[in-house]
């Protein structure tokens, strides 16, 4: 969301955000003119699509845009309290854990589309999945994936490392399964290779990680660096990218990495698939199956050829199908064909 709307921070847009629940954590990362109205509701709360509402006719916005599900049935209610109802655009990014979303939520949301303008996700799998299993329109459900900036993230030539280097940035949570990772490296490493785990991010998960690093006896071969700002040069000092997710719908850090001209591996979940183009510009596996995800690091750690030519592949795939700038110039179509003249 701050990408978005610092990218598209001119005379044509003003922006503003409604915090519904706590404090804003990107509030840093926005452009300094961005009005930002913090909420603090209660789960359940009766009253917040009134004061939804209210804040509608304050500000008086041409569109509104709800991300994801905890945003959406309030703000659809409470846009009938600002008459005539403000357009209004609802976008699905992806799930907490794996799996569907429960069926109450299904069922909701078969009647929030019809107070709905406009809908989209980020990629055809995410598409099919709502059109499918939860009654969404194929006609007004439309698709915008995540773009990479390339001015940031872009190749830099790795420092000379005897170690092989692989790597993941992901929030420490059971969705990522950054443990298949482990249990992918430790047949290499009884096989003698020398090899580095890098995995970068915080969460719930991190103590489990490091005791399973103990069981494996690999504590000398992680390193978790916690939180990193920059991660384009993170991603640099890799020699191969490890996406190793039970779920995902357009995940950044696989684009990332491969804007870096990084070699990938990826589990087949969500758009994984498209971003390495069936397999082109990348290893494609299966969730969960870490004898594949062996079977590729072993392949990319022989094979210094392979890696650079995956690496070169995947880099002209993302700049030439989800670039920033591509992102932005849908972003701002789709704003500006369904905003209330």
């Amino acid at each position: 969301m701050a990408r978005i709307i610092s990218g598209l921070n001119d005379e044509s847009f003003k922006h503003s955000i409604a915090c519904l629940k706590g404090e804003p954590e990107i509030a840093e990362k926005l452009p300094s003119d961005v009005d930002i109205y913090t909420f603090h509701s209660r789960p359940n709360e009766p009253q917040l699509p009134f004061r939804l509402g209210q804040l509608l006719r304050k500000i008086k916005p041409n569109v509104v845009h709800a991300r994801n599900w905890g945003a959406w049935p309030d703000i659809a209610v409470g846009r009938y309290f600002s008459w005539p109802p403000v357009p209004l655009i609802y976008s699905f990014h992806g799930l907490g854990t794996a799996g569907y979303m429960p069926w109450r939520r299904r069922v909701a949301s078969k009647a929030l589309v019809h107070m709905t303008s406009h809908l989209f996700t980020l990629s055809r799998q995410s598409k099919e999945l709502l059109v499918d299993q939860w009654g969404w329109p194929p006609e007004r459900t439309e698709i915008v994936p995540n773009g990479v900036d390339t001015n940031c993230f872009y190749p830099v030539p790795k420092k000379n490392d005897e170690r092989f280097v692989i790597g993941s940035v992901g929030n420490l949570r059971t969705v990522k399964n950054h443990k298949m990772i482990l249990e992918a490296c430790h047949p290499l490493l009884m096989e003698g290779h020398d090899l580095e785990i890098r995995i970068a991010g915080e969460g719930e998960l991190r103590a489990e990680l490091v005791d399973l690093a103990a069981d494996l006896n690999m504590e000398k071969n992680l390193v978790m660096p916690g939180r990193i700002d920059n991660v384009s040069g993170f991603l640099n000092e890799l020699d191969m990218f490890v996406l190793s997710s039970k779920s995902e719908q357009h995940p950044n850090a696989l684009n990332e990495a491969m804007a870096c001209g990084i070699p990938s591996v990826g589990t087949n979940v969500g758009c994984v698939e498209d971003l390495l183009d069936g397999g082109r510009c990348g290893k494609l596996i299966e969730s969960d199956d870490v004898f594949a995800l062996t079977k590729a690091i072993r392949t990319y750690l022989l094979d210094p050829s392979l890696r650079h030519s995956y690496g070169q592949l995947g880099l002209k795939h993302v700049r030439e199908n989800y670039s920033f700038d591509l992102m932005l110039k849908r972003y701002r179509e789709m704003y500006c064909r369904f905003s209330k003249k």
